[in-house]
């Protein structure tokens, strides 16, 4: 680390001078832990921190979903270092909704979901708590409680808080459309990083504290503020960038500049993944149709000679489970292909698949 950013030479108060430096420790505690894609992703993972003691002062809290494509590529060495650093942080896993219910309403904690892929998939309760806390003014769940009697009572509870969850692969849209997604690589062999000790929480009290003494001087975000001043590629994106771009404008220009290659960085990787991942479907789609002299297919036909096949990866796109049918249709659709409507199914129509393939796998 270097001798600049160390501990001991951080000033006590809670100023913007104070909490830049800060914010460089933890960016760089980071980089010495991890190998990102992309350096400016320890940055992003230090606003992100940052955000999790004023969300008192903030509408929209975007999620921040880790992922990597195969096991051991340092998505829990992230979670342990946001644990770390983050405001009241509790690592989760094995959790009912009802316990996660009273814990946001006791202690408005950061929660850290690992290992997502494992216990969110079919979840539906804690799906729905996850995602209702995107935004605060729709941030409260209704569960039924049961009564002495027998009978039921409806009660309201906040799920109001800051929330990391780390998987392996895609996670659902509902998901992913509402977090900041950082994804993640296998260190090569001959590449190193520091281990994450054991000692590493109390040795950060006093970085904890200083972003606890800032948050307290964080005045209420004026209307003025909540105009998006980054670039995004879409207003889901520009919405869950607004929180850290804030944080960043208000520490001061150079961070604004680091927040704003950041989002640039994350939009890239996800367009080249979304695009990678259509044009790859559209090849298995062509694979699958030019063994065939027919010239339609049901939407249901096509679906399952497609996702089923063992030569394709398809059964596996969601949670590890195959892609669902509405998604298939949306990434065939990307390219202008739609199914037309029958009394009894929908169908593609060859032609309009031929259109696509010699448009877009022409020259791949």
């Amino acid at each position: 680390m270097p001798e600049d950013l160390n501990l001991k030479h951080l000033p006590d108060g809670g100023c913007d001078e104070d909490i830049a430096k800060t914010l460089d420790l933890i960016s760089a505690v980071f980089k010495e832990h991890m190998k990102f894609q992309d350096e400016s992703d320890a940055d992003v993972l230090a606003l992100w921190v940052a955000m999790t003691y004023v969300m008192d002062h903030l509408e929209i809290a975007p999620m921040l979903y880790v992922t990597s494509p195969e096991p051991m590529c340092g998505k829990s060495t992230v979670m342990k270092l946001l644990k770390v650093f983050s405001f009241k942080a509790e690592m989760v896993s094995k959790i009912t909704p009802a316990a996660i219910y009273r814990l946001i309403e006791r202690d408005q904690p950061t929660l850290l979901f690992d290992e997502a892929d494992r216990f969110l998939r079919g979840n539906n309760d804690l799906n729905g708590i996850i995602n209702a806390g995107h935004a605060r003014f729709e941030a409260n769940v209704i569960i039924n409680k049961k009564l002495p009697d027998g009978n039921y009572d409806p009660v309201e509870f906040p799920v109001w808080c800051a929330k990391a969850i780390a998987g392996i692969g895609n996670q659902d849209d509902t998901l992913t459309s509402r977090s900041i997604v950082i994804s993640l690589r296998r260190k090569l062999l001959d590449e190193t990083v520091k281990p994450v000790r054991f000692n590493m929480y109390p040795q950060h009290q006093a970085t904890r504290a200083t972003l606890a003494s800032w948050a307290t001087s964080f005045n209420s975000i004026c209307d003025d503020e909540m105009e998006p001043f980054l670039k995004a590629n879409t207003d889901r994106g520009i919405d869950n960038w607004l929180a850290l771009g804030i944080i960043a404008k208000r520490i001061g220009s150079e961070w604004v500049q680091r927040v704003q290659a950041a989002l640039d960085a994350v939009d890239a990787r996800q367009n080249d993944s979304l695009q990678s991942a259509g044009v790859q479907l559209l090849s298995d789609v062509h694979d699958v149709v030019s063994e065939s002299s027919r010239p339609e297919w049901s939407s249901t036909d096509l679906y399952n000679a497609v996702v089923y096949n063992e030569e394709t990866d398809w059964s596996v796109f969601n949670h590890r489970g195959p892609i669902t049918k509405k998604k298939f249709t949306q990434m065939l659709g990307d390219f202008g292909i739609k199914p037309t409507k029958r009394s009894n199914a929908n169908v593609f129509y060859v032609a309009d698949l031929e259109d696509a393939f010699e448009r877009y796998l022409t020259h791949t």
